[in-house]
């Protein structure tokens, strides 16, 4: 069943091959119906890794549990506001002639075509919770046609005339977690005022996604070419040259396959709870570091205790939003690695790792390109190097709201029960105001259970964590996708 109908005016499924900059210094206004834009820095980045991997394209998902009466017409006009005010939520990606990747924007969907309503015969709310929980497991692999369709998924799902669940899938090319905390608090903003029969303004009018990319890449173009170039081709040449000391622990495997699609990980949970939690914020504000810092350093130590290697490469997500650019629903966010060289003291991994971030920072705009032309200049030695992949997650929002009209609405609900995957190991934190929690993920074509075990018991060891036999994503959660 297609989730949207009624697309309105048709657009060529192939975009004008030239794409349209935007003048030095103009303000960040919204273009037109059909402007033409290169893609973000970041877009960039997601569309090359798909098309290098041939992966499908991932999902950020948001899913709310509402209970309390609905108004689905106030619902109907707030998704449209939003998709009005949101180029993102309009735009649609191709090729140009010249076979660049391009995007451009559409004309909004109507108003009854943005929602896909489907009415649920469930046993009970229990029943219904898990019905909902495998629709969210099964849209994380549903394609996304981006040249001709909208890049989003809205469902609303009725149990009773006191509970639904409402559900949006945004692409990964074009929205980041950031976009989705942005969605859901406006969201809920354009109800309450649809319900008051009222216009819904905000700070986000016009967001103008496109103009600020065409100014972001007019602005580093040069710079991206030269100074960033020198400094990622610098750092890959150090990984290269940290690469040739192989895994001690959690060397290869003799009886597990390191070809082909990997496997389901081997996955290990742990929390702190709240009064830990309340003693660590103290104590890393305290030594002047975050929270995240003080993860990844024992994360870091941890790996290099299992391991013998000269240094571990993570890579982290990296927002490029600037200041003035915050209210911008869009793909902002990229993975960028650190480089940390290897070192059993826990001061000198923080010293390292906030070094690394700060610089790392400074030369996050770089196209997808350049970056590739860094990593493979001719003659240089191939990769080797362990690389970790780390995401960390500050959950500012409550779990449970009260929504307007007397909803009361649970974020981030529903959550699917997932395999996660990873080549080498994964180390994900989500700090929420009275918990954090972590998950480790293990290769299992590199990682035995046995050694899983091992690291995650230092690692919780020196974290004050506490092992779970399940995913915490169910009590706390999280995005698992």
């Amino acid at each position: 069943m297609s989730t949207v109908a009624g697309e309105g005016a048709a657009r060529p499924s192939r975009p004008p091959s030239r794409p349209e900059h935007v003048r030095k210094g103009s303000p960040v206004t919204q273009q037109r119906t059909g402007a033409v834009s290169e893609l973000s820095y970041a877009q960039e980045h997601e569309y090359g890794r798909q098309q290098e991997k041939r992966q499908p394209m991932k999902v950020v998902q948001l899913a709310e549990r509402i209970e309390g009466p609905l108004d689905v017409r106030a619902l109907h006009r707030a998704l449209s506001a939003l998709v009005s005010m949101h180029e993102t939520l309009r735009l649609r990606v191709g090729k140009a002639s010249d076979g660049r990747p391009v995007q451009w924007l559409a004309d909004a969907p109507p108003p009854d075509g943005l929602l896909d309503a489907r009415r649920i015969k469930a046993r009970s709310p229990e029943q219904f919770g898990t019905y909902l929980a495998g629709v969210r497991a099964q849209a994380l692999s549903e394609p996304f046609d981006l040249t001709s369709r909208p890049p989003f998924r809205f469902r609303l799902f009725r149990y009773s005339e006191q509970l639904h669940a409402f559900t949006a899938d945004l692409p990964t090319l074009t929205a980041d977690l950031a976009s989705r905390s942005l969605f859901r608090d406006r969201l809920w903003e354009a109800y309450g005022a649809a319900l008051a029969g009222q216009d819904y303004v905000s700070d986000a009018e016009g967001d103008g996604l496109l103009a600020a990319i065409g100014q972001a890449r007019e602005k580093h173009a040069q710079r991206s070419a030269t100074v960033e170039h020198r400094y990622w081709s610098r750092k890959f040449e150090t990984m290269a040259a940290l690469s040739d000391n192989p895994l001690e622990d959690s060397g290869s495997r003799a009886d597990a396959p390191s070809d082909g699609p990997a496997p389901p990980a081997i996955t290990r949970f742990s929390f702190i709870p709240g009064p830990a939690v309340a003693s660590l914020q103290r104590s890393c504000r305290e030594a002047k570091v975050t929270l995240f810092q003080f993860a990844l350093a024992h994360f870091a130590r941890t790996f290099f205790l299992h391991t013998t290697h000269s240094g571990l490469s993570m890579t982290l997500p990296l927002d490029a939003r600037s200041a003035g650019e915050r209210t911008i629903m869009g793909k902002f966010s990229r993975g960028l690695p650190i480089l940390i060289e290897r070192s059993d003291d826990i001061t000198t991994l923080l010293r390292r790792i906030g070094s690394e971030l700060m610089q790392t920072m400074r030369h996050q705009h770089i196209s997808y390109a350049d970056l590739y032309r860094a990593q493979n200049l001719p003659g240089r030695a191939g990769g080797g190097l362990r690389e970790a992949i780390v995401r960390y997650t500050l959950h500012a929002e409550r779990f449970v709201d009260a929504g307007p009209g007397g909803l009361r609405i649970t974020h981030n609900a529903f959550a699917p029960r997932v395999s996660y995957t990873c080549d080498g190991i994964s180390f994900i934190v989500n700090e929420f105001r009275q918990v954090v929690t972590f998950v480790l993920c293990f290769d299992p074509r590199e990682f035995s259970v046995a050694q899983a075990d091992r690291f995650t018991a230092d690692l919780n060891t020196a974290l004050g964590a506490v092992a779970r036999s399940e995913s915490p994503w169910a009590v706390f959660p999280g995005d698992p996708s």
